[in-house]
């Protein structure tokens, strides 16, 4: 989704709220986001579920460190938007 965000016509706050709003949910994938859904399955409304799938189906602990990734991705993505934001 916040590729999508990144590529559309978005403005760069709306990015960073989208990317904040993954970010957290690939943090604690349990966490109940009080609307009803706990971060996986907000992120399978955002798109992720083959990439869920994928880390579920690792059995050589690899899925962990891709979430890292991701989560280190993101937090890079809304650093830079809010620093565009600010501009």
């Amino acid at each position: 989704m916040t590729y999508r965000y990144i590529h559309g016509p978005e403005s760069f706050a709306e990015v960073v709220a989208q990317a904040k709003e993954e970010f957290l949910c690939l943090s604690d994938l349990t966490a109940d986001l009080g609307n009803g859904f706990s971060g996986r399955t907000q992120l399978v409304e955002y798109g992720y579920e083959n990439w869920l799938k994928h880390m579920d189906d690792d059995n050589e602990g690899e899925g962990d460190d891709d979430r890292l990734r991701l989560i280190g991705f993101l937090k890079l993505i809304i650093e830079l938007a809010e620093e565009l934001a600010e501009e």
